[in-house]
């Protein structure tokens, strides 16, 4: 999985504690035999946890695996998504590297869990990549991230190439944006630690219906 992710260029920026580059990490110190097994095995639960939270929150379902890393590709911002916010994939050199960076996700998509699952005796990733979430009603979860995330998901799975995910996530892009805000409705602003403002995504969000009333006078 390092080799993959060490090659990202356009998409790198997924910070330290992300849960791509965690996990690469734990698949370097297991071919390099750098940790010991059950150390490995505690490591992976603990990013493993934090996709079954995520999960959670957005209403991820299916293969959790692969609506997760849909999920990095909407939510990333960097040079490539915001030029095509709003209005889709342009012609420019800049697609030689978003290409690039979508086959190295399309390898991720296609990434065999299986020899470290044997390796270490855990089935965590099987059962990622097969899973039935429990139903939840709307309240409790981002339901219109949920419907995006997962459509796009299935669509990449049936990507036959980097080309064909370039236009699934382009496409996003310019029907919905780039990043939380393109994902979510509503927002609630509240006051940010350092002084400022943060703005918050709202899950809840009711339908409204206006009924015309009769005033007499």
């Amino acid at each position: 999985m390092y080799r993959e992710t060490s090659k990202l260029l356009l998409y790198s920026n997924l910070g330290e504690d992300s849960i791509l580059l965690r996990l690469s990490e734990i698949f370097f110190d297991w071919e390099q035999q750098k940790c010991e097994k059950s150390a490995l095995i505690r490591r992976i639960y603990v990013e493993i946890k934090r996709i079954l939270d995520l999960a959670t929150t957005y209403g991820f379902d299916t293969n959790l695996w692969h609506n997760y890393l849909t999920f990095v590709l909407i939510t990333n911002e960097n040079s490539f998504s915001l030029t095509c916010e709003r209005v889709g994939a342009s012609e420019g050199s800049v697609n030689h590297f978003a290409k690039a960076d979508f086959r190295i996700f399309k390898n991720l998509f296609d990434f065999d869990f299986g020899p470290i699952e044997q390796d270490l005796g855990i089935d965590c990733f099987s059962v990622l990549s097969n899973y039935q979430a429990i139903p939840k009603k709307a309240q409790m979860y981002y339901r219109n991230v949920s419907e995006k995330v997962r459509a796009l998901s299935a669509a990449i799975e049936q990507a036959k190439d980097e080309n064909e995910i370039f236009d699934l996530v382009t496409a996003h892009y310019r029907d919905c944006g780039v990043g939380m805000f393109g994902l979510n409705r509503a927002f609630r602003i509240r006051p940010a630690e350092n002084g400022g403002v943060e703005f918050c995504a709202i899950n809840n969000i009711d339908s409204v219906v206006l009924t015309a009333t009769r005033v007499c006078g």
